[in-house]
């Protein structure tokens, strides 16, 4: 019993300790789209991602909602390869795998 006691008390600080802010999880999504090492990373105060990656690749948006959308554009059609070009227009995700794919797919109302 008194074990037991001591390994919530483990588990408490642990996970106290341990906390994934939103920037976290940001520079993880990035990661993923570079699939190299990412160089810069900053989100500004009105919610724009910027990202460069080590090969060059550059991504700029408007929140993170659209990073939620290219890690699963880079998931779904590049195989977690990582993403070379993104563009979004009010109708269309224009994206380049870093395979060479050039894919163009309608948004989704």
């Amino acid at each position: 019993m008194k074990y037991l006691g001591l390994a919530g008390l483990l588990v408490l600080a642990v996970s106290g300790c341990s906390s994934t802010t939103q920037e976290d999880n940001y520079l993880d999504a990035s990661f993923q789209l570079c699939n190299t090492e990412v160089k810069v990373f900053s989100t500004s105060d009105d919610g724009k991602v910027r990202i460069v990656c080590a090969d060059g690749s550059k991504f700029a948006m408007d929140n993170a909602k659209t990073l939620d959308t290219m890690q699963d554009l880079n998931a779904s059609y590049c195989s977690g390869g990582g993403l070379g070009q993104f563009n979004e227009s009010s109708r269309y995700y224009m994206f380049k795998c870093k395979s060479g794919s050039m894919i163009s797919i309608n948004k989704k109302d």
